[in-house]
């Protein structure tokens, strides 16, 4: 997906039809990107609204010299989707959440698993250490970048990372493991 300059040109001038353009352009890309960092899976199209909202309000700040436009979109949406989770989730803080969150009894390595239940297993994963695994190893930031965008230290992301990479070892530890059915 290739986002043309002539396209921003004219989103940014208030072109309503190429608004439209652009947003059907966007849109299935910013809506799987919601859906890996959303916990609340009801107030997707509100994550997406918010993300889009955000998007063509801000176009102006958009640089192409920094990168093609795509990414700068996706960071837009990951920020507001990560903002809109903040809103909707009761503070906890760290070192409670650790004390109390207790791993599950019967972890099972699937070998044959669609991309929907490796998700919903992603998201069983404490949202904090969800958050950080999410941004590190499957969109590439850095832990500045994921400290400034989490509001935490580098070091704190670091640890959930860690911490994360724990839960998903003793996650798939099990040594019987099962396949799930096709």
């Amino acid at each position: 997906m290739n986002v043309s300059a002539e396209l921003i040109a004219k989103c940014r001038a208030g072109n309503r039809l190429a608004q439209k353009e652009l947003y059907l352009l966007l849109l299935p890309y910013l809506r799987a990107v919601c859906q890996r960092y959303l916990f609340q899976s009801n107030l997707l199209q509100d994550a997406l609204q918010e993300s889009f909202v955000l998007i063509f309000k801000n176009m102006q700040q958009y640089d192409p010299s920094k990168g093609d436009f795509k990414h700068w979109a996706v960071r837009v949406t990951i920020n507001a989707t990560l903002n809109h989770n903040r809103k909707f989730r009761k503070q906890q803080d760290i070192d409670q959440l650790e004390e109390t969150h207790e791993l599950a009894q019967e972890a099972e390595v699937y070998t044959k698993i669609s991309d929907e239940d490796l998700l919903e297993l992603l998201k069983q994963m404490p949202k904090q250490f969800y958050e950080v695994f999410n941004l590190y190893a499957i969109d590439g930031y850095s832990h500045e970048e994921i400290g400034s965008m989490l509001e935490i230290k580098p070091s704190l992301s670091r640890q959930r990372l860690s911490r994360a990479r724990t839960w998903l070892k003793n996650t798939f530890a099990e040594p019987n493991s099962k396949t799930l059915p096709s």
